[in-house]
């Protein structure tokens, strides 16, 4: 074994949902093991994302920032030129982007069903479909989406049932992506995590961090308070919150060549929440 392995020197990845908590950190650690990374999001007015490129280029790396809305198949096509542009290749894909919806999948209209399915499933697969062909050519690429605990088991609070399911079909995304892309030396992976820290709240033990769900605000029931409960630190081997330096190190794994006989994976990150 060597560390070289782990180094990401030369390549160049694309980070989509990339302005705040998760994304922000994959894409900073991906950068900080040496990789140029391209950073997107829906929302750039806020000047997050133009931040975390900034943070990129501080630290030596080359960075590009984008609007896009992965549920748009134009906004994808243009999204990928712009960063074949950029950087020449890709070679690292992280799809992290994320919409929720806090209604029950049984209270919800197919309106909300369309939006959450657009970006958290079709999202995905319009972004792999376009960069596939690139790592074709160069006959090499490592694609990574972000799954969830709630995408390997039914979730435990019931208003993230629309998101359980969602994240349950990019594990599937992943599986059989492996399968047709394994020939053509591109490996795809997926990371599901317990509770993460969030931004607004950082600490290892806070339980508003979970999944990096929004905080919403709204009255809830005590049953609902009971599962929020059940399904917090209490209930994971660890007893906290992974923080954004964990998840990262998890994505320079399976971005580096550390990892060039893992595919088709589904790695939980999630202190042991699902052994």
């Amino acid at each position: 074994m060597s560390l070289s392995e782990f180094s990401l020197n030369g390549k160049k990845a694309l980070v989509i949902g990339a302005r705040r908590n998760m994304g922000k950190g994959f894409a900073l650690g991906l950068a900080e093991a040496g990789a140029d990374v391209a950073v997107t999001d829906v929302n750039i007015e806020s000047g997050q994302l133009e931040k975390v490129s900034k943070q990129i280029h501080d630290m030596g790396r080359d960075s590009i920032y984008l609007k896009v809305d992965i549920s748009s198949q134009d906004e994808v096509k243009t999204m990928v030129r712009q960063v074949e542009d950029k950087f020449g290749r890709i070679d690292i894909l992280m799809n992290v982007a994320v919409m929720y919806h806090m209604n029950s999948v049984q209270d919800l209209d197919t309106e909300s069903w369309d939006k959450l399915t657009d970006v958290n499933l079709k999202g995905y697969w319009l972004t792999i479909q376009e960069v596939a062909p690139l790592m074709k050519k160069q006959g090499s690429g490592s694609i990574i989406n972000l799954t969830s605990r709630g995408g390997l088991k039914a979730h435990a609070d019931k208003a993230m049932g629309n998101y359980a399911i969602v994240k349950s079909g990019i594990a599937m995304m992943t599986r059989q992506y492996s399968r047709y892309l394994g020939p053509y030396n591109i490996r795809v992976n997926a990371i599901a995590p317990s509770l993460v820290e969030w931004e607004e709240f950082p600490g290892q033990e806070n339980k508003k961090s979970q999944e990096d769900r929004p905080s919403i605000q709204k009255e809830i029931s005590e049953q609902e308070k009971f599962e929020a409960w059940s399904t917090g630190p209490q209930n994971i081997p660890l007893g906290r919150a992974a923080t954004f330096n964990e998840m990262a190190n998890a994505a320079v794994f399976l971005a580096s060549d550390a990892s060039s006989y893992v595919t088709g994976t589904i790695l939980n990150v999630d202190g042991g929440y699902m052994a």
